[in-house]
């Protein structure tokens, strides 16, 4: 009865789904990720749309289609910029072991695949294999984007090594598996260290108050240098990038009408009134902000896993980089970041999907994934098989972080509380609001969702 109601509401929700989609990429800078994969963003995720009719998106412009193992041809949407050859490298491994089925991947971007999967939903134009970001995937299970994976899953000894967290995203309120959790990550801050050092210090801030200090020593508006960066992008990154302050100041996504809240979103205003971080994060993705730090143009970056795979390119020994935890107000915190996959429905290939998630979750191939991508394992004995997260300084403060990250959701209308969250941290941001105001605004989206349906405590 359930699954049949998910069905029924689909269309209405798809709809709404489909306006925050638009509104959020309507904000989003147009030097995206496409365009530092070289590649045409129109390309990369092309759609039509006449009649009511969508067109599924083509492969990238500039990428060449691997020679078919003769196995029945699987679709795999993903939105991996960086990490996309060693997502294909391990496809094609794939590939090569069987003839079942030839996987074919397709990189889209974010915001366009979340608007595909809401489209497709309605109009049954999904992949074989999607990927979504872990807090999103319970709102597409609500919709029937994703398969019931339960049978296939319940004699798979491996389950058992998932960490509860990323494994929980994967799952509806009746505890069925639609899914499988890739990676998981979070959010420290990296910093120029040179830059901090001339400034006169000799170690990253540690309270918000010490770290406004830095921002106020290390800007220097002459050479469009700023002391901070971060995303405040009008999309779930930008969301991502606000949920440590909204924790630290005391605050919770249940409590966005708290002084405590109005105090975050005022600290990362001020940031910007006083001119130590440029107005323009309203526009920029992760990947923006990234590439202003390692252009040399802020002291410090709120950044995440995945970047310690980059840095060394992005920077090319320009200047020493560091790895700090984020500055606390009245604790430490951080947000839990991550991807699944998932068969789609209305997939002919559900079994052999099935097999090769599991293939790619393995212990193995799990460690070698997360190593490479930059990213945490979600297996307990994948972290034992790689001394990377616990050697490597920069992962060991990553590590620390975990400790105080927390989840977003999971909860079937994250995207609608995401999009309060974003939409009250830009007003606020651009001046067009007071931290109060704005977090007001967004408790009346937000409250009365979680009033009708609270976000579980994970044990």
């Amino acid at each position: 009865m359930k699954k049949r109601y998910q069905r029924l509401a689909a269309a209405a929700l798809a709809g709404m789904m489909i306006t925050g989609l638009v509104s959020g990429c309507g904000s989003s800078s147009s030097g995206s990720s496409a365009t530092e994969k070289g590649t045409d963003p129109a390309a990369a995720a092309q759609t039509t749309e006449a009649g009511g009719e969508t067109t599924a998106p083509d492969t990238a412009a500039g990428d060449s289609k691997p020679a078919s193992n003769g196995g029945k041809e699987v679709t795999l949407w993903h939105y991996f910029e960086h990490e996309a050859p060693i997502l294909e490298k391990m496809v094609e491994e794939y590939n090569s072991m069987q003839s079942d089925i030839n996987i074919v991947c397709t990189y889209i971007s974010r915001e366009e695949l979340m608007k595909q999967y809401t489209i497709g939903a309605v109009s049954g134009e999904l992949p074989d294999i999607g990927m979504v970001d872990s807090p999103d995937m319970a709102s597409y299970i609500s919709l029937g984007v994703f398969e019931d994976i339960t049978d296939q899953m319940k004699d798979w000894k491996d389950l058992e090594q998932f960490y509860p967290g990323p494994l929980s995203s994967c799952k509806d309120a009746d505890g069925n598996i639609y899914g499988i959790p890739n990676n998981s990550n979070c959010l420290a801050i990296a910093y120029n260290a040179d830059m901090l050092k001339a400034a006169g210090f000799d170690k990253a801030p540690e309270t918000w108050d010490e770290f406004e200090e830095v921002c106020a020593k290390t800007t220097n508006a002459a050479d469009g240098v700023y002391g901070f960066a971060m995303s405040a992008i009008g999309t779930e990154e930008g969301t991502f990038q606000f949920i440590p302050w909204l924790y630290s100041a005391g605050a919770d996504v249940a409590s966005t009408d708290s002084p405590e809240a109005a105090r975050a979103l005022d600290y990362l205003a001020g940031l910007v009134n006083k001119g130590y971080m440029s107005k323009e994060v309203v526009n920029w993705s992760q990947s923006d902000s990234y590439n202003a730090f390692c252009a040399g143009k802020a002291a410090m970056l709120e950044s995440g896993t995945w970047q310690l795979a980059q840095f060394d390119e992005g920077i090319k020994g320009a200047f020493e980089y560091k790895i700090a935890l984020l500055p606390k107000d009245k604790k430490f915190a951080s947000v839990i970041g991550g991807e699944n996959f998932g068969v789609c429905a209305g997939s002919e290939a559900k079994e052999a999907c099935v097999t090769f998630l599991k293939w790619m979750t393995s212990a193995k191939n799990n460690a070698a994934w997360c190593e490479g991508a930059g990213k945490f394992p979600v297996r307990e004995d994948s972290v034992a098989l790689n001394t990377t997260w616990s050697d490597d300084e920069r992962f060991a403060v990553f590590s620390d972080e975990m400790n105080y990250a927390v989840a977003r959701g999971p909860h079937e209308s994250w995207p609608t509380i995401s999009e309060a969250l974003y939409t009250a941290e830009q007003s606020a941001l651009l001046g067009n609001k007071t931290g109060e105001e704005a977090m007001k605004e967004a408790a009346a989206v937000i409250n009365p969702i979680l009033q009708e349906t609270p976000i579980a405590v994970q044990e």
